[in-house]
């Protein structure tokens, strides 16, 4: 399939098949999206940032509007010491600026959710929960939340800037990234995903999009919307997941069947997913049709011809992208011989 941008799918009874239309071209503008699922889903139309970290804080406002005024004359940004800058991102509720925060000293993103626009449920139960899920995370290939405003009318989340944008449009604008670069990201991108999943916490929206490149093209995974936190029980058991959320192209085979699912293996998948992106240039299944989708996922691999990859990728790709009781876990993936040496 090739190689363009997906918009995930959240439902929380079954998954329900839906028919875009084809792939196009690897450099043709992207029109094959996966469809959403369920209606409350963002739909991101544009690069930009989504995912957050926090470890500031949030505060509220009774002002309405980011060019609203306060009793100073000043907007509920200028109040924050945000100065705000061009939009480099937009979707059906929310859209991200360049900032420059004084307190931070430097150049910020702002993510503008508007609570006009969002799906009540969004507001009140999926954006909480996306806030939750990553308190108290800390990594290097995370995007950092500095803090968040909130107004009778927008959510203002403040975090990192990445410089370099997202990594679909990276690969896509290098046709397919060289094995040395592509093992570089993907050992960050394993990194970042051991790092959450050993505080508890489930992504379940892994994909090109979600990775972004800072100014040192290192990746940065964001967009916890579908993230989880309680994810074990008592006992420290893994807690099925009956959300089957994500975009087809990079969901696993159990949650395209609609079965409860581990949510940790289900990211290892999305992690091979990437992997495959990054070498070849393009997504190793068609998620334009979930029927199709289901009978090739269950058929071996196939890789292609062109580019030309080693072995030694094919076969750690073909592990990751295997049945659920043969998958690899994060600790074979990092011990493969093509991520260690």
């Amino acid at each position: 399939m090739a190689l363009q941008q997906t918009h995930s799918t959240k439902s929380i009874s079954k998954l329900v098949p839906q028919h875009p239309e084809s792939a196009d071209d690897l450099n043709a503008v992207s029109k094959g999206n996966t469809k959403k699922v369920f209606t409350f889903t963002e739909k991101k139309e544009t690069g930009g940032q989504a995912g957050e970290k926090p470890s500031g804080s949030t505060r509220k406002s009774v002002d309405d509007g980011e060019s609203s005024k306060t009793g100073k004359g000043k907007s509920i940004l200028e109040e924050h010491g945000i100065v705000i800058g061009k939009v480099i991102g937009a979707g059906n509720y929310a859209k991200v600026k360049i900032g420059y925060s004084e307190e931070y000293g430097k150049r910020v993103a702002i993510k503008i959710i508007s609570k006009v626009k969002a799906p009540s449920e969004y507001i009140q139960k999926f954006l909480p929960r996306e806030i939750d899920a990553v308190k108290g995370l800390h990594h290097e290939n995370l995007i950092t939340f500095y803090q968040s405003i909130e107004t009778s009318h927008r959510v203002y989340l403040i975090m990192q800037l990445a410089e370099n944008g997202t990594l679909l449009d990276y690969v896509r604008d290098k046709k397919y990234l060289d094995e040395p670069q592509a093992k570089n990201l993907f050992k960050q991108l394993i990194s970042a995903v051991e790092y959450i999943h050993s505080k508890g916490v489930v992504h379940r929206d892994i994909k090109c999009e979600n990775l972004l490149l800072d100014e040192n093209w290192n990746i940065k995974l964001i967009d916890f919307g579908f993230a989880r936190k309680d994810t074990r029980s008592s006992d420290n058991q893994v807690i099925l997941s009956k959300t089957f959320c994500g975009s087809y192209a990079y969901a696993s085979p159990e949650i395209l069947k609609g079965v409860a699912y581990d949510p940790f293996l289900s990211d290892v998948w999305a992690c091979g997913v990437v992997c495959y992106a990054m070498v070849f240039g393009r997504l190793p299944y068609d998620g334009s049709n979930v029927h199709v989708l289901l009978k090739r996922i269950n058929a071996s691999l196939v890789f292609p011809k062109n580019p030309a990859v080693t072995n030694e990728c094919k076969h750690l790709i073909m592990h990751i992208l295997a049945p659920l009781k043969m998958r690899y876990r994060i600790p074979q993936i990092k011990e493969d011989p093509w991520l260690s040496k």
